[in-house]
Formats: C-alpha cells, structure tokens, sequence
C-alpha cells in the first residue's frame, strides 16, 4: 500500500559497504522533499561486522525501513524486495556505495508530477574513479530524442544507468528483476524488458546521480557468458539492429568460448542455416570432439 505522507522511496542495497553507506544517505539531505522521502535499506546477507553495526545503528535510531534477505541471492532480490516494500509510487535506486548530487530528489519528484506518462527518468551522470581519484561527467544525451529515451539509440550506445528513478507500477508490470542475471547484468535485462513493454522515459540534460566506481563495488560485476545470454534471451530488442544471422553470430561466437554442450549444440542445430561457414566448422568440430571425448 501506497503512504501518502511520502513522495519518493529511495532503495539502497547492501552488502558489505560499511561507511559508504552512511555517505549515500548524507547525500540525501540536501533536498526540500527530504523529510517526505521514505528510506529502504535491503542488505544481501552482508557478513562485514561494521556494515552490521551500521545498520543495526540506522534501524534502532531512524526512521528508514531496514530489512535483512533471508539468503544471499544478489541484487535482483534486494531490488525487488525493496521495491516490494516501498511506500509510494516514485522509487529511485541508490548504490550503497554511490552518491546523489545535491537536489537530484526534488528534481526527479517534480519531473514524475509535472510529466503523468513518464516512466522513468533518465539524466546525466558524475563518474568518479575511485582508484585514481578523478571525476568527469558523462554526457547521456546521445541515447535521447526530443527529450525521451530512444530504445533504437540506447541500442548504439548503453549509457542508461540501471539506478534511474522509475514508477513502481512500471516494476510490477515487467515482472521486476530477474534472478537469472542477479549477480551481473540484471539492470541491462531489466530495463531491455522495460523498453519492450513500451516505458516511456524522460531524458534530463543534467546530472542526477555520482556512480563512485571502485574495483569491489556492487556495480562492477560483468559476466560475459551472462551478455551472451542476454543477447539470446532479449533477441526481439537486439534484432532491432541486427540482422538475424548478424545476431545468431555473436550469439554464437559468445557461447564457444566456454565450450558447454548443453548450451552451444542445441543453438548450433537451430540456427545452423545462419551461421558463417567458419562457424559451421566450429559446430562439426565441437561435436565430434564431444562424441569421441571419453
């Protein structure tokens, strides 16, 4: 149920970011709409004493919403419990180890108000890397046309950020996050879904979010066997600019590296017709390998 008394939910999963996760919530105190912002905090199990302590600390003395997963299970299930559980229609998802930029809640309220067909908004972005301590902005306009998120461009260019703000309903429709790609690229598969049912989403030429990339953080995990598949799961929105043997392909050339039978035969038979010679070659000589190997 909806709680009239707030205007935006703010998500943060956790797991293990210790006093970053008291930065993320600093950043949040810069807005008007601050004491109308319902605060949820889902942690993954996190095993780090400090993170534990922190957050034992933020749900006996605040008001934000602390709930512990009963298992390990990524963050496409912190994602969606806490969307599960946010008390009003407006959700933006925050990195335990990201920040917001000063005001970015009040102008992600006013533009979800101001806009009824908007289902998400979509704006510009600080990258910090931590490592070598230098920031810079990214431009994300070249995914836009006439101020709203074009699926054909995105295609050319991913730069949507998996945190932008977005309707709850727009959640529950797609049927949330996937468990299949938890641990990975579970925001690309999430809004894929989004722009294939339609989402309608505002671009904002300034920027809305402070991505702190680091080489542990939640946002770093890239599987390249999880992309492969998402090229196959998702092959309606990738056909958008690819031919189907263009597409059959890389489907193909992502599976063959990891060599698993269950995975790439089956592919091979279904599409053999497409395949490139080589790849025709590279099929014939998998499967006789599989046969022969003792």
């Amino acid at each position: 149920m909806l709680n009239l008394a707030y205007k935006l939910t703010v998500l943060i999963c956790v797991y293990n970011e210790g006093d970053s996760i008291l930065k993320a919530l600093r950043s949040l105190y810069h807005n008007k709409i601050y004491p109308q912002t319902d605060v949820v905090l889902v942690d993954d199990c996190s095993t780090d004493p400090h993170t534990l302590r922190i957050l034992a600390l933020l749900g006996s003395f605040t008001r934000f919403n602390i709930i512990r997963s009963g298992q390990n299970l990524g963050l496409s299930n912190s994602r969606n419990v806490g969307f599960m559980n946010a008390k009003t229609e407006y959700v933006l998802p925050l990195d335990a180890d990201d920040t917001l930029p000063p005001g970015t809640l009040d102008i992600v309220y006013t533009t979800f108000t101001k806009n009824n067909d908007v289902d998400f908004v979509a704006g510009n972005y600080f990258f910090n890397n931590t490592a070598i301590n230098e920031s810079h902005i990214v431009d994300c306009s070249s995914i836009a046309t006439n101020g709203f998120i074009d699926k054909n461009k995105l295609l050319l260019n991913w730069s949507l950020l998996g945190t932008s703000p977005c309707k709850k309903s727009l959640w529950r429709k797609i049927g949330g996050y996937s468990l299949k790609y938890s641990y990975s690229i579970q925001d690309v598969d999430f809004w894929i879904r989004a722009m294939l049912h339609g989402a309608k989403g505002m671009y904002l030429n300034k920027p809305i979010y402070t991505w702190n990339r680091s080489s542990t953080g939640m946002n770093e995990n890239f599987d390249r066997l999880d992309m492969t598949k998402l090229l196959d799961d998702h092959r309606d929105f990738y056909l958008l600019n690819n031919t189907l043997p263009e597409l059959n392909n890389k489907v193909f050339e992502g599976y063959y590296p990891y060599k698993q039978k269950a995975v790439l035969l089956p592919f091979a038979r279904k599409h053999f017709f497409t395949l490139t010679h080589k790849n025709k070659l590279r099929t014939i000589y998998f499967l006789m390998t599989s046969l022969f190997k003792k």
